[in-house]
């Protein structure tokens, strides 16, 4: 790397760094932008190839400074989470910066210990974009913009598709007062549930079952009823499907303070 690209990049990664740190949103936006996603790739992008490799074409270079910048993110993250260390935007940015700056001394450094060319010999001459190198290039890119484009598109499918699909809810209105037996009658509802058979069972607080019931919904997924609980002790009530052995639903009634 020439010094003058050296200096560039990392005058570059320290203003995007300062940005994010210190900057408002429209700055700071940019700046986290080209930390995350272009100078940490480029500057191993330059550490890493030599730019004089004719086997490692304009595409092939394209894609890796993107993908090198994720690869950044993820390995940094997880080095922070293993040894403790906060993921926030600072610890974020800090890996992105030192990556980039660290990378940007090594391609310099690179630059400084390649031997010059023998005098009177002459670089090799650049390879012209015939039709074999065109498809070497620019197929693998294509298929892989039409494969993430049909990744989102199927995304944005399923997310239309799955929209409007019912959530399932149970919940309870405050326990009535405690009566003569000691016991308070509960008002509870439920919607979103398919056609099917439902059981709704109440345990107390050592798991003892105390009631058990079949719940009908109506032709929309809609159920209400009363039930009745003791006032003196906590009663879990869980909604089971069919013959399923875990509940569907849980829900806890607290007893009376």
């Amino acid at each position: 790397m020439k010094p003058v690209r050296a200096g560039v990049l990392a005058g570059l990664t320290v203003a995007a760094s300062v940005a994010v740190e210190f900057g408002p949103l429209p700055v700071s936006l940019p700046g986290g932008l080209l930390l995350a996603f272009v100078l940490p790739g480029f500057a191993l992008n330059e550490a890493i190839f030599r730019p004089a490799r004719r086997d490692i074409g304009v595409v092939e270079r394209t894609v890796l400074v993107p993908s090198l910048s994720l690869a950044v993110l993820v390995l940094g993250g997880l080095v922070l989470w293993t040894t403790g260390g906060h993921l926030n935007r600072t610890s974020w940015m800090l890996v992105c910066a030192v990556t980039t700056l660290v990378a940007t001394g090594a391609a310099y450094y690179r630059t400084l210990r390649a031997a010059p060319a023998p005098a009177g010999e002459k670089s090799p001459p650049v390879p012209r974009n015939t039709q074999d190198r065109l498809i070497r290039d620019v197929l693998p890119l294509t298929l892989a913009v039409l494969l993430v484009a049909g990744a989102g598109v199927w995304s944005y499918a399923d997310s239309v598709h799955t929209y409007d699909v019912p959530v399932s809810t149970l919940s309870a209105q405050p326990p009535g007062p405690v009566d003569a037996d000691g016991n308070r009658a509960v008002r509870m509802s439920a919607t979103g549930l398919g056609a099917g058979e439902w059981t709704m069972v109440l345990s107390d607080a050592a798991g003892v079952e105390v009631d058990r019931r079949e719940v009908a919904p109506d032709g929309a997924g809609g159920w209400s009823g009363e039930v009745t609980v003791p006032g003196d002790q906590r009663v879990t009530v869980n909604l089971f499907r069919g013959d399923e052995a875990a509940a569907f639903r849980t829900l806890i009634i607290s007893a009376v303070p």
